[in-house]
């Protein structure tokens, strides 16, 4: 009788457990059939299983069928010879994404870009670009610089040859009048909401906000590490790692940092920052960037 209840108590809490968390399959989808205008104009958004794609005209390709029908991974011949095109298929839409023109889900008309953008990042593809401004201030992320100073933020596609999540490049160099020079270089990638990660998660919400982090390394001996979120054409961050290779008391290091990056026009960046140094002094600014060059318009 110890024996039964005993089972019985094991089988109740299995049972409380299993239907308290909830295996959650994420899936993204890049259209929505429901949504005029979500392919384009002369695209069709195709339900799928794996996630809603476009079925776009002769020549273009992913979402919404802005991009140049081309492969976005130097490895796409490979993985087509081992008919990772087909047998993968119902199970995730990858290699079709990434792949496009080599697994035959679009035809090239001989245009395309330099380097591929990667369909996943094509949310903050509003940041790439070639971006200048002229400041007033010396104010400057992560550290200030001498004097006003005249700044280029190149945000640009970078090469994916195999498996990784991929980038975008970020360099910026900001030169006062007088001659002195801060030089970052970096990444930045970002992470759908419902993006399937592998691993499994128990009662993930339908909806929330994507998410976008940028490391960078500059010659003032500073590594940053920044994560935020994106919501519609703007990017908060908020600084999570910093190290400095003169120490943790050198004046470069700061306490806390926060900054947002917003797109008030095609051609117009907004950048807004507050800083705390390690003395506990706080910066607050703004500045407008002009955009000088769209790499995804050069083909």
């Amino acid at each position: 009788m110890e024996s039964s209840i005993c089972i019985l108590i094991v089988l109740m809490c299995t049972l409380v457990v299993t239907t308290a968390q909830v295996a959650s399959k994420s899936i993204v989808h890049f259209c929505d059939p429901n949504r005029s205008g979500s392919c384009g104009y002369q695209g069709v958004c195709m339900k799928r299983r794996t996630g809603n794609r476009c079925k776009c005209p002769r020549g273009y390709m992913g979402v919404q069928c802005k991009r140049p029908c081309q492969d976005v991974y130097l490895s796409c011949k490979r993985w087509k010879e081992e008919d990772r095109c087909n047998w993968a298929r119902p199970i995730l839409p990858f290699f079709e994404d990434n792949c496009a023109l080599t697994c035959g889900r679009c035809q090239s008309l001989g245009r395309k870009l330099a380097l591929a953008l990667p369909p996943i990042l094509e949310p903050i593809s509003w940041m790439i670009g070639k971006w200048q401004t002229e400041t007033t201030s010396s104010e400057h992320f992560p550290v200030s610089m001498s004097g006003p100073y005249h700044e280029v933020f190149d945000v640009s596609i970078s090469e994916v040859p195999m498996f990784d999540r991929p980038p975008v490049n970020i360099s910026v160099t900001a030169t006062t009048r007088t001659g002195d020079v801060s030089r970052e270089v970096g990444f930045m990638t970002g992470k759908p909401f419902l993006e399937d990660t592998g691993f499994i998660e128990f009662n993930k919400p339908t909806n929330g906000s994507d998410q976008v982090a940028i490391e960078m390394v500059s010659n003032t001996g500073l590594i940053t590490i920044e994560e935020g979120i994106l919501q519609n054409n703007e990017i908060r961050l908020e600084l999570k790692y910093i190290k400095s290779i003169f120490g943790p008391s050198h004046p470069t290091n700061i306490k806390m940092a926060k900054r947002s990056f917003q797109l008030l026009n095609s051609n117009t960046l907004l950048e807004r920052a507050i800083v705390e140094d390690s003395w506990g002094r706080v910066r607050k600014w703004s500045k407008r960037y002009v955009k000088t060059v769209d790499y995804l318009s050069i083909f």
